[in-house]
């Protein structure tokens, strides 16, 4: 168990605090009244998924046993903890549950538990635990949640650490006795429970020690911007850990004299309340600052340069790579001979030759000369300096410049600029010069296309013509030293992707949790996004390999060029119920190999649940939809015999411009009604957007798509899913547009203009010759206005032959004529004729092309037209 640690609370008097001293508080005893109907229960309520809100405390010892409290929600059925590592056991002691209110309805099935009304008790739940962490166990953090028969909770953050762990306790002031100092090293673990809340701790310091206090606080999810200050025992400020920017405290500090120190921590923006825990590691701790070279090949042994606090005698390590090593990045952690470990820093692991530079190589005489593919590792180790490297290129070829730094915690913010002959690119077509010489520039480049905050430079390069060509890379601000390392990969291209699920809620709107539940009978919908690098554009399938084989899963394949795809996973009647971790595999084709790539996160925590109120099916297997047109998808809901209310229904995985038609009664979602079992939704490829006057036409191809239904079941949202089956996108021969598709006609009480200009939102007036009559009034007789319309076709897939073109549902008052558009001509006018007897209103018909395609006719429709009348 962890010991408590009884500390003293500062109060800092911030602005705010301030304010708040001066007001006095009133302390308000509320009382609820407790009143007991026939009709009316007070249950837990079991359906809800649990949510984990805090950990405390949030870490614990190597080899060690800790109580940690749990709160968050629907927790009282909690089965088991989980974490996403190994090495820690964990055994529920006590737990609460959440309350619910539950209300009795009317005498009809469906009003047996109530409908229509639910009600909460606003009260968190909570659970105890004793979580027992092997000595074995890695250190670093790992993921907690708890398990459910309803679900896995939302991660947290638990620390598995090697000191002595203690827990503080808020006491008005602390003991002055030298027995309530802190024994160092240790790890204390506290909270800033309010915005003007200090938390201070006092230890001994022998003369010459160098003292490292490291905060965990952000990094596992709390809401503390920590700041430190360090004072000697006559109250001066000895060593803070700087302003920061929003990142976890580091106090690095040297003992001037024996003696007593006290830290202070705080909120840096004075800030404090739930979810401003912390972790605060004191002593004199090893602490890793930095690592040189930042990787190594696989395959090979590697001599590692090590600096930092404490490290006794390491001054450098021997670090052998697998040649199986997946590429990519470690932790790299070193143990001192006090067994003590530091702090982890990344180590990459690549795949290509490897040298360190050699200075000085600033300029091109003195320039490093190096073969392609390789890794450079190198430092920018002043200010201003400028590592170049020289190579020939003997054939045409692309090439990547890739660094790792800021992704390696580096600080070098790199700048990379290419030398040599062809044609330079956007900026970089001027001159620029490195000491005396004058060279041509290709290309600068100092963060990626697809820039975030952890970018280094990359500059993609196809190199047209032989010769010899430079790299040089230096610092964006100028500035260098030890801690300015860096990974030049030079490489050619390496097609491959990653893969990312995401689970959508009941909105078919994506979540940012990972543990999805299904139903016995019943599917779930997960979004799949695919980042493809490197010009990979392969199809990818996926597969749920730790599924046991009675699940169903859908054969998503993730097409060519696609980033996005749906994948269900259906599971049978007889499942067993609970947790069933899984992951998502891609597999695809990279060259002459196959690659198989794990989507992030993984494992996914799937829990199997009960059969639910209604389950729905689809009686298609596949869809085909031609551009421009509908397809009927028609589905199924079988009900619990307790079940009918509505159940409204939605698709997910449909691709950019396909559309599913509201209903057109009630231009809502479609929705299988109260009672009823059976509905039909118009999916529709293609759609009129109103900026564009035409219609958009999605790119044809195969995506996956899932129809969801979601209802209200005793005051809680339920979703159930279908299966996923492919929606083909098929293109059509021909497209029918109309110009103009929206304007007004204007007759006037007498009309002496044939020209009319209306000022009228959303339309367009047209000029229109006016018959013969044009002499007559309103009064007198009716008269017409003609405007001319363009109909025209856009060609697809080669059709080149003829087709007919026929007005449809024209409104009376109006006359106009069909047409037909001859072989590999594209458009043709028509008169259109209004009648001044018309309403003022809007009127709407459309035109309808017809050909002949394979012995069959072809039937596409133009968009709508509409005609306002005005008088």
């Amino acid at each position: 168990m962890p010991n408590m640690l009884f500390r003293q609370r500062r109060r800092v008097h911030s602005p705010l605090s301030r304010l708040l001293t001066k007001q006095s508080f009133l302390v308000l005893w509320i009382f609820f009244l407790t009143v007991s109907f026939t009709s009316a229960q007070v249950q837990p309520t079991l359906t809800t998924q649990p949510t984990l809100t805090t950990v405390y405390p949030q870490g614990g010892q190597q080899g060690r046993s800790v109580e940690v409290t749990i709160t968050g929600t629907n927790l009282g059925t909690a089965t088991a903890v989980w974490f996403s590592g190994s090495g820690i056991t964990a055994e529920i002691k006590e737990k609460t549950g959440q309350a619910a209110v539950l209300f009795n309805g009317g005498p009809h099935s469906h009003q047996r538990m109530g409908y229509g009304v639910s009600g909460h008790i606003p009260t968190d739940g909570q659970l105890v635990a004793v979580l027992t962490i092997s000595s074995r166990a890695p250190l670093g953090v790992q993921q907690i949640r708890v398990v459910t028969p309803y679900g896995a909770s939302n991660a947290g953050s638990f620390v598995v650490g090697n000191l002595r762990e203690v827990v503080e306790e808020e006491t008005a002031e602390m003991p002055k006795m030298d027995t309530e100092w802190l024994a160092l090293p240790v790890t204390v673990n506290g909270e800033i429970d309010s915005i003007d809340d200090e938390d201070s701790f006092s230890f001994e310091l022998k003369k010459d020690a160098r003292l490292i206090c490291e905060v965990a606080a952000q990094r596992i999810g709390s809401l503390l911007d920590s700041y430190l200050v360090l004072r000697d025992a006559n109250g001066t400020e000895v060593a803070n850990s700087g302003l920061g920017d929003g990142l976890d405290s580091v106090l690095d500090y040297t003992s001037l004299e024996t003696g007593k120190y006290t830290l202070h921590v705080r909120d840096i923006r004075y800030k404090g309340g739930d979810g401003y825990g912390y972790r605060l590691s004191i002593g004199e701790l090893p602490y890793l600052e930095t690592v040189f070279p930042l990787g190594g090949r696989r395959g090979t042994e590697n001599t590692i340069a090590v600096t930092g606090a404490n490290l006794e005698t390491v001054e450098s390590i021997q670090v052998s790579i697998g040649a199986e090593t997946p590429a990519g990045e470690q932790s790299l952690r070193v143990q001192t001979p006090s067994g003590l470990a530091t702090n982890a820093r990344p180590f990459a692991i690549g795949s290509w030759e490897e040298i360190i530079e050699i200075e000085p190589n600033n300029t091109a005489g003195n320039a490093n000369a190096v073969t392609t593919p390789i890794t450079l590792n190198g430092k920018i180790d002043k200010s201003g300096d400028v590592d170049r490297f020289s190579f020939e290129i003997k054939e045409p070829q692309l090439l990547v410049f890739e660094v790792e730094a800021l992704k390696l915690s580096s600080k070098l913010d790199a700048l990379l600029t290419l030398y040599g002959q062809g044609k330079p690119m956007g900026a970089a077509s001027e001159k620029m010069a490195w000491g005396d010489e004058k060279e041509q520039v290709l290309i600068v480049n100092d963060d990626p296309v697809d820039a975030n905050a952890l970018a280094d430079a990359r500059i993609d390069w196809n190199f047209a013509e032989a010769g010899k060509y430079a790299i040089t890379i230096r610092d964006l601000n100028n500035q260098g030293g030890e801690t300015y390392a860096y990974r030049l990969n030079i490489r050619p291209l390496e097609p491959d992707c990653e893969i990312n699920v995401i689970a959508l809620n009941e909105r078919n709107q994506t979540s940012p949790f990972d543990n999805p539940r299904v139903s016995r009978g019943s599917s779930v919908t997960l979004q799949v996004d695919v980042t493809r690098f490197d010009e990979f554009n392969g199809p990818i399938r996926l597969r749920c390999p730790a599924l046991p084989k009675t699940f169903d899963v859908s054969p998503t394949i993730v097409g060519p060029d696609q980033n996005r795809a749906m994948l269900t996973i259906t599971a049978p009647w007889d499942a067993p119920l609970g947790l069933m971790p899984l992951s998502v595999v891609g597999v695809c084709a990279v060259g002459n190999r196959q690659i198989e790539r794990i989507a992030t996160p993984s494992p996914i925590l799937l829990t199997v649940m009960d059969a639910p109120e209604f389950t729905l099916t689809l009686a298609e297997i596949g869809l085909s939809a031609v551009h421009n047109k509908s397809v009927d998808l028609h589905v199924t809901a079988k009900r619990r015999d307790d079940f009918v209310g509505p159940i409204e229904l939605s698709v997910s995985g449909l691709p950019n411009r396909v559309s599913v038609l509201p209903d057109p009664v009630t231009a809502k979602p479609v929705t299988i009604a109260e009672g009823e079992t059976e509905a039909t939704l118009a999916v529709k490829a293609g759609s009129f957007e109103r900026r564009e006057e035409f219609s958009v036409l999605p790119i044809p191809g195969t995506s996956y798509i899932s129809v969801t239904g979601t209802a209200t079941v005793n005051g809680e949202t339920v979703k159930q899913a279908t299966p996923a089956i492919p929606l083909t996108v098929m293109e059509a021969p021909f497209i029918v547009t109309v110009d103009p598709l929206r304007f007004s006609i204007v007759f006037p009480a007498k009309a002496k203009d044939d020209t009319v200009t209306v000022q009228d939102s959303g339309t367009v007036a047209i000029a229109a010759n006016l018959t013969a009559d044009a002499e007559a009034t309103e009064s007198e007789m009716p008269f017409t206005k003609e405007a001319i319309l363009t109909l025209a076709i856009v060609r697809q897939g080669g059709f080149t032959d003829e087709l007919t073109l026929t007005p449809i549902d024209v409104p009376e008052g109006f006359t106009t004529e069909g047409a037909t558009i001859p072989p590999d001509e594209t458009e043709i006018k028509v008169p259109l004729q209004a009648l001044s007897s018309l309403k003022a209103n809007t009127y709407e018909f459309k035109f309808r092309g017809t050909a002949t395609i394979n012995d069959k006719a072809f039937i596409q429709d133009s968009p709508i037209l509409k005609v306002k009348i005005i008088h």
